[in-house]
């Protein structure tokens, strides 16, 4: 009976050291094959004219830079340092912050996308010039361009939120502090314009037609109307022209007045 027993025990053993053998293999094949895909920053960016070393930064210098990024970014962070900079990306702000630092900046870029962060475009101390495609976020995923302090002339197109959700996290446009001056493109599903302290001009194609949208001027002595000098269309949708703290011109209009659902205030 024992000489049984043992002849038994050795096979359940084998089976027992292969099965462990099978088991840490399933466990350590899961995490080889999820590192391809990690995220990495991406860009191809040349600072005056040199190509920038790889990473999840791209950096001026104190000095009048110019920098260039031929394709989309994602998940970077282009600074130009002091100096008065040029910067220019012609892809896709993805997930990605582009910003100017102290100096007279000029900063030109392409869409932006944020997918899992956020996108920026922010010029810093000085009176920049700021030129964006579009500025489209989500709730959760914000896109948002500021001019920050300065007098600084902002460009953007479509400032858009996303399509059925409303929420005020989507593409947003601030002047911050100086008497700015921003132009805009179609302001719409929870997108906002707003000009911050001081005198500012804004100007917009037109707000809420389908949704949502806001343009509000701040404190100071604001002017909104709608682009070339022509009457700012609110609505038909919840379109919102605020003029904000102090004496405003205003030259806007409901797009449909008879349903009353745009809004004009603090407008003389």
């Amino acid at each position: 009976m024992l000489t049984t027993f043992r002849k038994h025990r050795a096979p359940a053993g084998g089976l027992l050291a292969t099965s462990l053998v099978v088991t840490s293999l399933t466990v350590v094949a899961p995490s080889v094959a999820a590192a391809p895909n990690s995220l990495l920053p991406s860009h191809q960016c040349t600072v005056n004219g040199v190509s920038a070393p790889p990473g999840d930064m791209v950096r001026g210098t104190p000095r009048d830079d110019r920098i260039e990024c031929e394709n989309d970014i994602a998940n970077v962070t282009v600074w130009g340092a002091g100096g008065d900079d040029n910067i220019r990306v012609k892809g896709l702000i993805i997930d990605s912050q582009v910003l100017g630092g102290d100096g007279k900046d000029t900063l030109q870029t392409s869409h932006l996308l944020p997918r899992s962060g956020s996108a920026s475009v922010r010029g810093n101390a000085g009176d920049d010039i700021l030129i964006v495609a579009t500025v489209r976020g989500t709730a959760d995923h914000g896109a948002a361009v500021y001019g920050d302090m300065g007098d600084d002339k902002i460009t953007v197109g479509s400032v858009h939120g996303e399509p059925g959700a409303y929420e005020r996290g989507g593409g947003q446009v601030f002047g911050n502090d100086g008497n700015d001056r921003i132009t805009s493109g179609t302001i719409d599903f929870g997108g906002r314009v707003v000009g911050g302290s001081e005198d500012d001009l804004l100007e917009a194609t037109a707000v809420g037609p389908e949704a949502g949208g806001t343009v509000q001027g701040g404190p100071g002595q604001d002017t909104i109307r709608g682009t070339g000098h022509s009457v700012l269309s609110a609505g038909p949708g919840w379109g919102v022209v605020d003029g904000g703290l102090g004496i405003d011109d205003c030259s806007a209009a409901h797009a449909a007045p008879e349903r009353a659902r745009s809004t004009i205030a603090n407008c003389p």
